[in-house]
C-alpha cells in the first residue's frame, strides 16, 4: 500500500499535469512512481530533468539499466527492479545479463568495470579508492564516463528511496527473487 498517494493526471496541478503528459508520450503511460512523484512538481521536475540528462549521455542505455538493476538490488527496491527489468527486457538485454547485472557482474570488461565502479560510489558514499579508478581507466573508462555513473548512481539512489519510502505500489511485472547481494 502506497505510504504516499498517487496523484492522477486529472486532480494533478498544472505543471504536474504538463510533466505527466511528457512522460506519457514517451511512456505511453504514467507509471505509479511518476504518479507519487507528482505529489511536488519540484521533485517530478528534478527526476525527470536528471533521467533525460544521463539519457543524452556517452554510457550505453544498456550499460545504464544494468547500474540501475544493480543499485535496485543492492538498495532492496522492489519497485525499480521490477521497472528495470522491464525496461531491459525491452532494450533486448538478454535475461542472463539481467542476472548478472543485479549481482554486479557482466561479461564485457568495460562493463564490468562500470558495475563495480557503481557499487563502490554506492557503498562508500563516493569516496572510491584510487585503485578503484586506475583500474577504470586502464579499461579505457573516461573521466566522462566516470562523472556519468556517478550521475546514474544518484539518480537510482533518488529512486530507489523514494520508492522504498513511499512503498509505492508496483505496476511492473515480477521479477525472481536472486541471492545477489553481497556477491
Amino acid at each position: 500500500m502506497n505510504r504516499i498517494k498517487l496523484i492522477e493526471a486529472e486532480n494533478a496541478a498544472p505543471a504536474t499535469a504538463s510533466l505527466y503528459q511528457a512522460v506519457k508520450s514517451k511512456l505511453g503511460l504514467v507509471p505509479n512512481m511518476v504518479k507519487a512523484l507528482g505529489n511536488s512538481s519540484t521533485a517530478l521536475e528534478g527526476y525527470l530533468g536528471l533521467s533525460g540528462a544521463v539519457s543524452k549521455g556517452s554510457l550505453r542505455p544498456s550499460t545504464r539499466e544494468k547500474i540501475a538493476l544493480l543499485l535496485a538490488e543492492e538498495n532492496s527496491c522492489e519497485y525499480c527492479l521490477r521497472a528495470h527489468t522491464a525496461i531491459s527486457g525491452s532494450l533486448k538485454i538478454p535475461a542472463g545479463e539481467i542476472a548478472e547485472a543485479r549481482r554486479g557482474t557482466a561479461y564485457d570488461v568495460k562493463e564490468q568495470t562500470l558495475l563495480t565502479l557503481s557499487k563502490e560510489i554506492l557503498e562508500t558514499r563516493g569516496a572510491v579508492s584510487d585503485e578503484t579508478l586506475q583500474t577504470a581507466r586502464r579499461a579505457n573508462v573516461s573521466d566522462e564516463e566516470i562523472a556519468e555513473v556517478a550521475a546514474n548512481v544518484a539518480l537510482n539512489i533518488y529512486t530507489n528511496y523514494f520508492n522504498r519510502l513511499a512503498q509505492t505500489e508496483n505496476d511492473f511485472p515480477a521479477v525472481e527473487a536472486c541471492s545477489c547481494q553481497n556477491a
